[in-house]
């Protein structure tokens, strides 16, 4: 009995670190597990856009952001921080999922004003992991 409940941890931890929202295990006729998690509020997004439009409407530099190319979790400690000057293509760190390291590079010059999430933070595909103040160069 005790291995089953390691089992169910281990498949919910499977689901939060690859951003799932179902996953369905099954050992024999007797064992079936099926877990899901709510799809989280879409709020983080509508307020990055706001903050997007406030910094338009200031008239200062522009700025871009930096997407996340994947799913998994996104590692860059000592790589860069806020206020780090960084160029197109440079190395920005690494998204992690099962094994696999797939580089971040830069599509934007300019200087680092944020990083949206923490070392090691779940990231999906499309979600802004990194805002530039953009030189134009």
């Amino acid at each position: 009995m005790i291995k089953e409940e390691f089992q169910v941890e281990d498949l919910i931890n499977i689901l939060s670190e690859c951003g799932l929202t179902e996953l369905e295990y099954q050992q024999d006729e007797n064992i079936k597990i099926r877990i899901k998690k709510s799809p989280e509020p879409k709020n983080i997004v509508i307020k990055e856009n706001l903050e997007v439009s406030k910094v338009v409407q200031k008239k200062e530099e522009p700025i871009k952001t930096i997407l996340s190319t994947g799913i998994g979790k996104y590692y860059y400690e000592n790589l860069i921080s806020v206020g780090d000057k960084i160029k197109v293509g440079q190395d920005l760190g690494y998204i992690f999922v099962m094994g696999l390291k797939t580089p971040l590079k830069a599509t934007v010059g300019g200087e680092i004003t944020e990083i949206t999430v923490e070392n090691g933070g779940i990231v999906d595909y499309g979600k802004v992991l990194i805002k530039v103040k953009s030189t134009g160069r």
